[in-house]
């Protein structure tokens, strides 16, 4: 890399190329910008009236879901390799509450000379997997990591802008929470699979998000679910902002080489359609995931016209089919057990059945607390919704 480029002098303007905007007052140079978006350091528009150049764009993308720059290890670097003093950074903070520490959100450093390099959307991240053995931010385990990475430079540091990129590129970090779930879609031609990517919800401590005797249901659908060629059905229920989606989030990233297939709450009604088991016997060894699955697992004894849903579940869950197909099911519902069809409930075709409720009062103070609320404001037993949405009136992260 060509460390010898002078990022210490200025140079406004002075470029003959294509994107220089000489005898334009400041108005006219900001109009060339895009429009400033809330919270957002307005780069360009910064570069635009500093050197009076439209800026050539360097998108540090590392192609990976799960690869971050480790954003302190390449201020360090521009520090004291490049000798850029970092105090007089355009910067926005904000607070982690887990962390309980503040930290640079947005960052626009200006190594003069025409390069700038704009951090955006830093986060405070302790679920890594460190294979550069980078120092940790805070508490030895929280790392401030940056997935977008912009360098904007004059067109005569196009190369030193690519080794810069390069140089950033060992500077990394990999998320260890997401997972691939393939989302059951329909166009014209059919069924087919989406991939959607999820992450891991931070929870460090099972028993305080349900309590010590959901541990050894969990171990008993967990171990179930990672045998090869098994069958069989999970029924997870209760109350809204229980955290039935909160718990699946975590359980899919524990399952090991199975594919697990999404039916969205509007698909659902799919199953009893002929052409969907056809789709689903390509994917043997699966796992299929049923949101809001009320209108599918009623008792067929108490509708006039009983679904072909249920007898598909059936089928797919201890039956031939499912013999053949090896495929489990998670369901997912609100409404009471009674109005599930006992089929479904039945031995050796029931994996697990659980019911999620609200935390005691004292477990809500201390996973509260934990997530940097503190106990003031819990008075009674709350829903995981309720915990994690405090002074938020749209409880709905949690489900």
């Amino acid at each position: 890399m060509n460390d010898k480029v002078n990022t210490t002098s200025e140079q406004n303007g002075n470029s003959s190329c294509v994107g220089t905007c000489t005898n334009l007052d400041n108005d006219a140079l900001l109009s060339l910008g895009p429009p400033n978006r809330y919270s957002e350091i307005p780069s360009i528009r910064l570069f635009l009236t500093k050197y009076n150049t439209y800026p050539s764009t360097l998108d540090c993308d590392n192609n990976d879901d799960d690869t971050h720059f480790h954003a302190t290890t390449i201020l360090n670097y521009i520090r004291d390799e490049l000798k850029h003093d970092i105090t007089k950074d355009c910067v926005s903070r904000k607070y982690n509450r887990t962390a309980k520490q503040k930290y640079v959100y947005s960052r626009l450093s200006d190594l003069g000379n025409g390069i700038m390099i704009n951090f955006n959307g830093s986060q405070l991240d302790s679920e890594i997997l460190n294979k550069n053995q980078l120092k940790a931010d805070y508490d030895e385990k929280y790392f401030l990591v940056v997935s977008d990475l912009i360098i904007y430079h004059l067109p005569e540091h196009d190369s030193f802008a690519q080794d810069l990129a390069d140089r950033f590129s060992q500077m990394t970090v990999c998320s260890s929470k997401s997972c691939m779930l393939q989302m059951v879609c329909r166009n014209q031609c059919g069924y087919y699979l989406d991939g959607i990517r999820i992450k891991k919800p931070l929870i460090t401590d099972l028993a305080l998000h349900y309590g010590n005797h959901f541990l050894t249901t969990h171990d008993k659908i967990l171990n179930t679910l990672n045998k090869k060629e098994s069958k069989g059905i999970v029924l997870l229920h209760g109350i809204p902002g229980s955290g039935k989606t909160h718990y699946i989030r975590y359980l899919i990233q524990e399952v090991q080489n199975k594919t697990l297939i999404y039916v969205s709450p509007d698909m659902a009604k799919e199953i009893s359609s002929p052409e969907f088991l056809p789709f689903l016997m390509r994917h043997e060894d699966a796992i299929l995931i049923i949101e809001d699955a009320e209108n599918i697992i009623q008792d067929r004894s108490s509708s006039s016209a009983p679904s072909q849903a249920v007898a598909n579940l059936l089928n797919l869950s201890d039956g031939l089919l499912g013999d053949a197909m090896h495929q489990q099911i998670i369901a997912t519902f609100n409404c009471d057990l009674t109005t599930v069809d006992p089929a479904l409930l039945r031995k050796g075709r029931l994996i697990a059945n659980h019911e999620f409720s609200k935390l005691d009062l004292e477990s809500s103070k201390i996973l509260s607390d934990k997530l940097g609320f503190g106990t003031d404001s819990v008075t009674e037993p709350m829903t995981l919704a309720e915990i994690y949405n405090q002074g938020d009136n749209d409880n709905k992260s949690i489900a």
